[in-house]
Order: C-alpha cells, then structure tokens, then sequence
C-alpha cells in the first residue's frame, strides 16, 4: 500500500533566511503568520513518521515602499533532518508580484501533483489568490488530491485599514471574485472560530483556534514591577490608543508600559511619549527579543475591543502567544475567543478607559507569588491543550 505524500503550502521564514527577510523588510513584518506556520508545520512533524515537505513563497512586503529586494529567489531548504523543502521565487514589484508568485506556486504544484505517486494531502496556509489558485489546480490535474486550507483570515476582513488606494480596492474585489470560483476544490478546512463555517462553504471542518510551541516551560520569577508590555500591530483600532490613554490616567512614577510594533498608532504613541517619560517605545523587535521582553514584564496586555465584526471571525494568536509567557494576560472578551480560554485571562469589565485603568492596576497590585500561580495554570493549560502536536493531531484526522 503506498504512503500518504503531505505538502504544505505557505509563506513562512525559513530559520536560517530569518534574519536577512527581517533586515529586508519596511515596517511592519508577518511574525504572528511566521510563528503560527512553523506551528503546524513542526504539530504535523510530531504526528507524521517522516516530516512534511514545504512549499513556500515568502510573505514578504512588496518592494519598494516595504521590502528592499525586487527578485526573491527560488532555492531548496530542509527544515529538519530528511525534511524536502523548496522556496519559490518572484517578482517583488508592487501589485505584479502577485502574479509572478501565482504563476511560479502553480508550476511546483503541477511538479508535484504529477511526479508524486499514492494518495496526495495538500495544506495551505491562508485564503489567497496564490494558495486558492494552487488547490484547484492541484484538483484539476487529480481529483484524487485531497485538498485542506487552514483559514486565519477570512479574506473580506484582511487589511481593514481606511487609507486603502482604488486601485487596491477594485484588485481586492477582483480577486475576491476569483478565489469564489476555486471554493468548490477545497475539500477540508481548518478554521480559527466555529463562526467562520456562516461565511464559508463548508462542508467538513475543524476548530483550531491557536497553536503553541512544544517547548513552553514555566519559571517562576522574580519579574519587573509594575511594567506592562504590548508587543503587535501599534493601531488604533487594536485598542492602542486607548492603552496608552488609560496608562497615563495611572499616577504612579513606578509604573511601564513598553510597545513594540509598527502601525497607524506610531506617532501618537511618541507623542504621548514625550508627554509621559514612562512610555517606552521600541517600535520593530526581532521575536527573540520580543520572547525575552514577555518574559520579564509583570503584565501582557492585548487591548483590542469586542467591537467589530470581524472579532467572532477570528482568534487572537496574541492571546495565546501572552498565555505562554507564563505572566499574567490582560485583555477582552472576544466573540472568537472559546470559554475555556476565560478562567486563565484578565478580562477587562466594560470598554470604558476607566475599567482598563482599573484592571491594570488590579493585576500590579498582586503579589509575586500570586500572578506567577497565574501565570503557571495558563501555561499548564496551554501546554497540554494546545501545543503543536495536539492541535495538529486533530488537522490529520481531519483529512484522514
């Protein structure tokens, strides 16, 4: 009987390329895609007798005004021992790299589909023209492949932003029509909310909300006082600006609150900067140095709101990248968030800046030994729960 034959089709960083795409890049960069990619990819390794085999196009930003590269090449990479990997390359040029990157996927996906015997499992990360547009036409050439796309995103609520140009507007609702009339090849997908399946056609499913490494292990430690840490996209409608205005109603001289990121919210936070000296903007910081921050801040805070549509359509990876750290989380209800997440985060009563103000202090006003038996229960939970092989466990099955 032949083996089962796994690709996975993404856009993540491979280990060793890292540090030259985050010196490349021009302002903000997919970490959260990145982390979250390497998640499932290392999930579907703990459950598969030989590792999965990488197809990759970099989510990179488009040169010149976000990435200093035009060409990004193609190359062969291995991700772990026996590991087969390739990485696409491309036209970087703002708007035409899409097709170049469409164009060069297809052709490695045809390779693949045609050169490889037994029965044929492609994952793809992200509904894209790109890994939309792969699925059919993997389905075209076999319609034995069985095809499965992991949905972070629903696509109509990517880049939300209100500086979007015309011509984005009108590409985007071009391309949204198009990646309507691939939906009919994909045969399996793995969702971040139960409410995803009302904007989708689905037909068979699984809910995996987040995944965390396999490697969490919680210290108990002695941690700065009274400093909270926002790492992520700095926009207004991510609550930012509403973080800092409740920080700076707090009177203590003691009190910090470190941001890291890049976003809309950038010249009003150093604005507010220069107003209140314990406001300590680091703007863009590697992961590493984002993992050792959250793991000396007395508090992590998310303060994205319960007030948009798009909140029950999507998980945040912040949350349970927060949970992870093993310091006590802050943050609000969301529609996307499941209950069991609720009895290890601090929800914050109501939206009103005066209840983030409150619950701030609340959580800085416990003891060490108090938030660190916090911060232990959530990283028991989160390690048994949803680590990398549990979590991919449930994507085998499905497609099983």
């Amino acid at each position: 009987m032949n083996e089962t034959n796994y690709l996975f089709l993404g856009g993540l960083f491979p280990k060793d390329k890292e540090k030259e795409i985050l010196e490349n890049s021009i302002g903000s960069v997919q970490n959260a895609a990145n982390v979250f990619q390497w998640n499932i990819v290392n999930g579907l390794d703990a459950n598969l007798p030989t590792p999965i085999s990488i197809l990759n196009a970099l989510y990179i930003g488009a040169y010149p005004k976000r990435y200093k590269k035009l060409f990004i090449p193609s190359f062969e990479f291995s991700h772990t021992d026996n590991a087969h990997d390739y990485n696409v390359g491309f036209c970087n040029l703002t708007y035409v790299k899409h097709f170049f990157r469409k164009h060069n996927v297809n052709k490695q996906i045809k390779k693949w589909v045609e050169s490889t015997s037994g029965k044929k499992v492609l994952f793809a990360y992200a509904m894209s023209g790109m890994t939309l547009s792969a699925i059919a036409t993997a389905k075209r050439i076999d319609p034995t492949v069985t095809t499965c796309i992991i949905v972070p995103d629903l696509p109509q609520y990517m880049n939300m932003s209100p500086k979007q140009s015309l011509v984005y507007k009108i590409l985007k609702r071009i391309d949204l029509n198009k990646q309507k009339k691939s939906l009919p090849y994909i045969d399996k997908y793995v969702l971040l909310t139960e409410q995803m399946k009302e904007c989708l056609p689905v037909r068979d499913y699984t809910v995996v909300e987040a995944i965390s490494s396999n490697n969490i292990v919680f210290e108990a430690k002695k941690r700065l006082q009274k400093t909270i840490l926002y790492t992520g996209g700095l926009n207004a409608k991510y609550g930012v600006v509403d973080l800092i205005d409740a920080f700076m109603k707090i009177e203590d001289p003691e009190y910090r609150l470190i941001l890291c990121g890049s976003g809309d919210a950038a010249t009003y936070i150093k604005d507010m900067q220069k107003m209140d000296n314990r406001i300590v903007f680091k703007g863009l910081v590697s992961h590493s140095e984002v993992t050792e921050l959250q793991s000396t801040a007395t508090l992590l805070i998310n303060p994205r709101k319960n007030n948009e549509i798009f909140t029950k359509y999507s998980f945040p990876s912040k949350n349970l990248e927060y949970l992870s750290s093993g310091a006590p989380v802050i943050a609000y209800k969301l529609d996307g968030i499941p209950d069991e997440y609720d009895e290890y985060i601090n929800y914050v009563e109501d939206d009103s800046i005066e209840a983030l103000k409150k619950k701030i202090i609340e959580v800085c006003s416990l003891s060490d030994n108090e938030r660190n038996a916090m911060g232990k229960r959530a990283v028991d939970f989160v390690r048994n729960n949803k680590n990398a092989k549990t979590q991919a466990k449930k994507i085998l099955e499905l497609v099983k």
